[in-house]
C-alpha cells in the first residue's frame, strides 16, 4: 500500500508540474509536423499520387520543338533512332513512344524517332563460296533478311555452299530487304569436255565453259597455283572480266564432271 501511495503523490505532482506539460505539447507539435512533412511534401514527391499530365502530340513537329512541348509537362525525352520517311519533313519526329493523347504520371520519358531526311542504305556482303549457314549470318548481321533459298541448277564442285546471290554482292538496299540465295548440289554424275579458253577475254572464256556447265574463277597468273585449293569464301574479288586468260587449270579435251571449276589465269 505505502508502494502505491508513493506512485500516487509522484503521478500528482508530475501533473501539477508546469514544465510537464510544456514538453507534452512541444512534443505533440513535433509529431504533428513531421506528419505534415511526410503526407504533404514527401509522399507527393516521390509518388505524385493522384498527378498526371498529358502526353502532347508531338510527331511530324521538328524535334527541337516537340523537345520543347514535352519538357513543358515535365517529361524527359530521349532520341530512340534516327530512320527515313519521305512524307516528313527532315529533322521532324516520325513516332513517339508512348503516344500524344497518353496520361502519365510527370517524369515519364518519351521516345522520339527522327526522321534522317536521307534513306539508310546497307551494303550487300559477298557470301558466295561459303556455307548456307555462314551466308545466312553475315546478311543478317548486316541488316538484311534472308530470301528464297534454293538449290542452283548449275552443279557446282563444293557441296552446300552458296554459288550465286542475288542482288549482288556490293549493291545498296534498304535495311530489312531480302537477298536470295542459291547452293551447290555437288558435282554432276554427267562429264563435260574442257574447252581451249586460253587467247580469251575472261567473259568470253566463262561463257565458253558455261556452256558446257563447267564452272570458273579468274585469277592473276601467280595466284591460285592450286589447282585443288577452295577459294576463300566470302573475299572480295577484282573483276578482271576484260583481261586475256594465258593458261588454265584443266587442259584443252580434259573430262571433268559438270560443276567442276575450272581457274582461269590472266596476264598481269
Amino acid at each position: 500500500m505505502s508502494s502505491l501511495r508513493r506512485a500516487g503523490r509522484y503521478l500528482g505532482s508530475l501533473l501539477a508540474n508546469l514544465y510537464f506539460w510544456v514538453g507534452l505539447a512541444g512534443l505533440a507539435l513535433l509529431a504533428f509536423g513531421a506528419y505534415l512533412l511526410f503526407n504533404d511534401v514527401l509522399m507527393p514527391q516521390y509518388t505524385r499520387y493522384g498527378v498526371a499530365v498529358t502526353v502532347p502530340e508531338v510527331t511530324s513537329v521538328p524535334v527541337e520543338q516537340a523537345q520543347g512541348r514535352l519538357e513543358e509537362r515535365e517529361l524527359r525525352v530521349e532520341t530512340l533512332r534516327r530512320s527515313f520517311n519521305p512524307e516528313v519533313e527532315r529533322g521532324a519526329v516520325i513516332e513517339q513512344s508512348p503516344k500524344g493523347g497518353r496520361s502519365v504520371k510527370p517524369g515519364r520519358r518519351v521516345y522520339l524517332t527522327v526522321n534522317s531526311g536521307s534513306e539508310q542504305k546497307v551494303s550487300v556482303p559477298r557470301v558466295k563460296g561459303g556455307s548456307v549457314r555462314e551466308a545466312k549470318n553475315r546478311l543478317r548481321a548486316a541488316g538484311l533478311a534472308v530470301g528464297t533459298i534454293a538449290e542452283d541448277s548449275l552443279p557446282s564442285k563444293y557441296p552446300e555452299t552458296i554459288t550465286r546471290q542475288q542482288p549482288a554482292a556490293g549493291d545498296s538496299l534498304r535495311p530489312g530487304a531480302a537477298v536470295d540465295l542459291w547452293y551447290s548440289p555437288g558435282l554432276a554424275d554427267t562429264y563435260a569436255t574442257v574447252p581451249d579458253v586460253t587467247g580469251m577475254t575472261v567473259e568470253e572464256a566463262r561463257q565458253a565453259l558455261l556452256d558446257r556447265r563447267i564452272r570458273s574463277v579468274a585469277l592473276q597468273s601467280s595466284e591460285g597455283e592450286d589447282a585443288n585449293a577452295r577459294p576463300a569464301p566470302g573475299g572480295e574479288q577484282t573483276d578482271l572480266s576484260g583481261r586475256t586468260v594465258v593458261r588454265q587449270s584443266r587442259e584443252p579435251d580434259t573430262r571433268v564432271r559438270q560443276g567442276f571449276e575450272v581457274r582461269l589465269f590472266v596476264e598481269e
